[in-house]
């Protein structure tokens, strides 16, 4: 019996040990810390107050909390394509908010809700539709100079464009006398707010003028530069230049698709050698890479999937062009 006794002594004494430590060391329990259940009210009455073509903003009535401390989670539903849903987390302190970056002429969909510092999270608000605009602006107009380069050759300088919708631009074309050109342009070296072209295989004496259209590619609307007019120099020179011989492969750069390739140097009975042009054709397309006059090895991007044949011609002054050299072939690389 009184062995009894001191056991429950001691378990009496332990229990009231254990609740005096819970009592004096443990967390105070308040609405506002850990044990906080309650959710913030939903925010009300979101409305779309302006549209453009790549933005939607929004506006609604706050939310309260208990604990004082919320953001807000607006979500943005692109209902073309949910590839381009999105998440935004906004300040207890807005109740404005601009979804930027949205794609033109593009239905949407948004609500809003908030969530406290314990994770309570409220209902969320009505839902606002809204489309953003058809882009209907067209990049700014580029500014255009040509300058003849010789009896067959003009080269075109234009300024870079910018667009309403940044990423959105931008294509440019080249006209020549008042219809697209595509034969014979090879890009040049320009400054960093210009693009340049040359122009090949021009007629001599002839005149000729020239444009830049420029396209968006949003809504695909164009704006069309300047016209320039450029009169070639005469020339009576008909001679092409000899075959350039020996093509060979160089080398090639594993898995790049560039390969360096040499020749024998052509000869032309009016220009001399440092005055012929050589032009690579790979499965007898022209390649666009600029074009160097006096050398006898240059560089070429092969066909990055299956076969790439090349052939090099020889071109003077005068726009005269001699016959393909005998081709090689490559494999793609990888």
């Amino acid at each position: 019996m009184f062995t009894r006794q001191i056991t429950r002594l001691t378990i009496g004494i332990a229990a009231l040990a254990f609740f005096t430590v819970v009592l004096f060391f443990s967390e105070p329990v308040s609405s506002a810390g850990r044990g906080d259940k309650s959710a913030p009210t939903a925010p009300a009455n979101l409305v779309v107050t302006a549209v453009t073509e790549t933005s939607i903003s929004l506006a609604w009535n706050p939310s309260t909390d208990n604990s004082g401390k919320f953001s807000y989670k607006l979500r943005i539903t692109n209902l073309n394509n949910s590839a381009y849903n999105s998440l935004a987390t906004i300040s207890q302190t807005q109740t404005t908010h601009t979804a930027t970056f949205l794609n033109s002429n593009s239905a949407y969909s948004f609500s809003v809700f908030a969530v406290d510092g314990s994770g309570n999270r409220s209902l969320d608000s009505n839902v606002a539709n809204a489309s953003t605009l058809k882009d209907s602006t067209p990049p700014s107009t580029p500014v255009l100079q040509a300058a003849v380069l010789g009896p067959s050759q003009v080269q075109l300088t234009w300024t870079k464009s910018t667009d309403n919708i940044p990423n959105h631009c931008c294509s440019y074309s080249i006209n020549m006398n008042g219809s697209k050109y595509t034969q014979h342009i090879n890009w040049v070296a320009a400054p960093p707010d210009k693009l340049s072209a040359t122009i090949r295989h021009l007629p001599p004496g002839s005149t000729n003028s020239f444009s830049i259209s420029v396209s968006d590619w949003s809504g695909g609307n164009v704006a069309t530069s300047n016209t320039a007019t450029a009169t070639t120099h005469p020339s009576n020179d008909r001679t092409p230049p000899s075959v350039p011989t020996s093509l060979r492969i160089l080398a090639d750069n594993s898995c790049d698709d560039e390969v360096w390739l040499g020749w024998n140097e052509a000869s032309d009975d009016t220009d001399g050698q440092n005055a012929i042009e050589y032009e690579i054709y790979v499965n007898g397309v022209l390649s666009p890479l600029p074009i160097s006059a006096g050398i006898d090895f240059d560089f070429v991007y092969a066909n990055p999937a299956g076969e790439s044949i090349f052939t090099v011609k020889a071109v003077d002054r005068s726009g005269n062009t001699s016959a393909a050299s005998s081709a090689v072939k490559m494999r793609a690389p990888c």
